[in-house]
């Protein structure tokens, strides 16, 4: 049995991978809570933080998907995790963990695959559509608004974003029912299939359906994912959905417009991870 060379302090945890030239380091970062489920690789329960990192740090380092992984001190738990959380993702509950990972600027994640940082595109909607890769289509019914706080409406839409300030949704107080608002992609994918995940909250008594679709060209568009009616005052997680995308084809995410005013359809903090979700 070959053993994995690691060494350890305080602050990172740092080794060679077994059989190759690769030296890899996980620098503590910052604390974080519960990552999307899609993240996690592996679970594994300690009696000290010695023991935690012990279990989790060889492991990570044998399995070129993990990237990085926590020390969880309230739960004495750690965990291995494929990607990692940008700083803007605060709205999950739970213990609070320190996440080791391999440092890259903001917006970007490493893959130990192509032993490069690679771009992680995201949508918080806290500054407007400058930093996201959707915006509004054109020729759709109505565009979707972006709002902090509570929607207008009573009995509908949610009272806060899921992270951070901001949020998009669609008001139905106003246009018919049908009607349909979509974000599309603005930017040129590689021919591979990427990973979508997102948060949405549909509540109100007429609320209609969001759906996630690619069209390539003028072709119709093809459905991967929709959800309909009302999904109670909260938000909920789409924790992926694989999209085979190339340089002809886009991504669409379409909410419709109910029969009256109580059908807001809301979403935040979208991801597109450039690999296939698991």
């Amino acid at each position: 049995m070959h053993l994995l060379p690691i060494f350890l302090s305080l602050a990172f945890a740092f080794g060679k991978v077994w059989g190759t030239n690769e030296c890899v380091q996980f620098e503590k970062y910052r604390e974080v809570s519960d990552p999307d489920s899609i993240q996690v690789i592996s679970n594994h329960s300690g009696t000290s933080r010695e023991e935690l990192v012990g279990l989790c740090a060889p492991r990570c380092l044998r399995d070129i998907e993990c990237n990085a992984f926590d020390i969880c001190y309230g739960s004495l738990q750690c965990r291995t995790i494929r990607g990692w959380t940008p700083t803007g993702s605060v709205g999950q509950s739970g213990d609070l963990c320190q996440r080791h990972h391999i440092e890259c600027a903001e917006g970007y994640y490493y893959s130990r695959t192509n032993g490069s940082c690679l771009i992680h595109d995201r949508c918080d909607f806290e500054t407007g559509e400058t930093s996201c890769f959707l915006s509004e289509a054109v020729g759709d019914s109505f565009d979707w608004s972006r709002i902090t706080g509570a929607t207008s409406s009573y009995d509908t839409g949610p009272t806060s974003a899921y992270s951070g300030l901001y949020y998009k949704y669609i008001e139905t107080s106003s246009y018919v029912d049908g009607d349909a608002a979509i974000l599309q992609s603005s930017k040129s994918f590689q021919d591979k299939t990427y990973c979508l995940t997102l948060h949405y909250h549909m509540y109100g008594a007429t609320t209609e359906s969001l759906a996630i679709q690619t069209q390539k060209e003028n072709e119709a568009p093809i459905t991967h994912w929709i959800r309909s009616g009302n999904q109670g005052n909260t938000w909920h997680q789409l924790s992926g959905v694989s999209l085979h995308m190339d340089p002809q084809t886009k991504i669409l995410i379409s909410a419709t417009h109910g029969t009256s005013y109580t059908g807001d359809i809301a979403i935040d903090y979208v991801e597109l991870w450039p690999f296939a979700c698991p």
